[in-house]
């Protein structure tokens, strides 16, 4: 039970942000861009980049693959639940919804519980295929409902992670580590952006008509893409330790775990995107991420 005592003090205190976002944006009308803004273009990328140094070599390569085959397999299954279970939820918002998991926000925390510190490095790495699919694929798709293929593509480089990532790559194998001088300032950060994206979900959902909310239509949906993501990663574990078995043991229970991740709030900034319909979007990454903390208990108790 101490494991989840633990687990619970690094989480719970930043799930107590929705609540907050929630009420910030009802009294004051915040606007997420205020909170978002410098989450997406300074310290996601400057946590991500720090990260990538910090890292093994062999992990930095191998990681980023499991995640983003997740997120190629994931968009087959939004696919297929779109058809039977949500034909009136926008196909591409659901595809984001299966596809992104809340690895950075939801994660660094999780895992700092269960692994240490010292894992957060890791868990960027796992972090990377996920937001190489948001950014480049999903993001693409998601500007051509706007734009020509040119000016689609125009939006995509626009992203500040697709040049942290280049930029992380190059200094890693130029030998750069992270000076010690700065490890209080990424552990600051690294609280920062956990509880900015909480932030972020709560401003969201005050948008939200509590009343018209259909309970069992989300955890349908959730649970879909919950049993899919655990299945995939699961077959991707068993061939990756099958025939090149380079990951340590806590490797194979962090990528597990990430299958259970909450919908990452980047669906919402999509929905805005499209001007399309705000409340499905902001009610399944809420959901999901009450339902995730159930998951992830268990899933502490039995594998870590």
């Amino acid at each position: 039970m101490k494991i989840l005592f633990k687990l619970y003090a690094e989480l719970l205190p930043i799930l107590a942000l929705i609540p907050a976002g929630y009420f910030l944006k009802k009294k004051f009308n915040i606007k997420p861009e205020y909170v978002s803004t410098p989450l997406i273009k300074f310290l996601l990328p400057i946590l991500v980049f720090f990260n990538m140094l910090d890292a093994e070599a062999e992990k930095l390569y191998i990681l980023p693959i499991f995640t983003l085959i997740l997120a190629f397999g994931m968009a087959q299954v939004a696919r297929l639940a779109q058809k039977r279970l949500a034909s009136d939820f926008d196909p591409l918002l659901l595809s984001a919804s299966f596809s992104f998991f809340n690895i950075a926000f939801f994660g660094i925390p999780t895992v700092s519980a269960l692994f240490g510190d010292d894992k957060v490095s890791t868990l960027i790495c796992v972090y990377l295929g996920s937001a190489l699919y948001g950014d480049t694929i999903g993001y693409f798709q998601v500007a051509k409902t706007k734009f020509d293929t040119t000016e689609a593509f125009k939006q995509v480089m626009k992203i500040p992670f697709l040049y942290v990532f280049v930029a992380g790559i190059i200094a890693k194998f130029a030998g750069m580590k992270t000076p010690d001088a700065i490890e209080g300032g990424l552990k600051f950060i690294s609280l920062s952006v956990s509880c900015a994206g909480m932030l972020i979900v709560g401003f969201q959902l005050a948008a939200v008509e509590i009343k018209e909310i259909k309970i069992v239509y989300y955890l349908k949906l959730i649970g879909v893409r919950t049993v899919a993501a655990m299945l995939i990663m699961a077959i991707l574990i068993f061939l990756e330790y099958s025939l090149v078995n380079s990951l340590q043991q806590d490797d194979y229970k962090m990528l597990l775990l990430v299958s259970v991740f909450p919908v990452a709030t980047n669906v919402t900034v999509f929905a805005s995107f499209l001007d399309a319909e705000q409340q499905k979007p902001a009610l399944i990454v809420a959901i999901s991420a009450l339902i995730s903390l159930v998951l992830v208990s268990v899933g502490a108790l039995l594998i870590v």
